[in-house]
């Protein structure tokens, strides 16, 4: 049990984006490579830290936590004897964390953080 609980910390600490279940994000992390980082800042909010990496390269540092639940869709059974009985699928709780760099492509710090767009991700460690 330790070396699983281990393996996952050691995932966890690698960075890049996990989902705490196995069911798959409805965005990757990576999605936001060839977008502004201005999509990512207003989809999950601003970010944690911003350095210059080098002459034409800014790093946004973000670490974030979405929960989600999905299911509750109604099907129905029938019983020839009572009719029709109306279920709902069991509800599941997604959480996914994104934690680690996105870099951005910014030779000045005159250009709109709506024209900086993402080149990669470094995982944070």
């Amino acid at each position: 049990m330790r070396s699983i609980f281990a393996s996952f910390a050691i995932a966890l600490s690698v960075g890049g984006c996990t989902t705490a279940t196995y069911e798959a994000a409805e965005m990757s992390c990576s999605d936001y490579i060839g977008k502004p980082i201005s999509s990512r800042i207003a989809a999950y909010g601003p970010p944690t830290s911003v350095y210059r990496i080098n002459a034409s390269q800014v790093g946004y540092v973000f670490k974030t936590k979405t929960t989600a639940y999905v299911g509750g869709a109604p099907y129905y059974t029938v019983n020839y004897l009572t009719g029709a009985d109306k279920h709902h699928t069991p509800v599941r709780q997604i959480t996914r964390i994104c934690h680690g760099v996105y870099v951005v492509h910014a030779p000045s710090d005159a250009i709109p953080v709506s024209e900086r767009i993402i080149v990669g991700i470094q995982a944070k460690g």
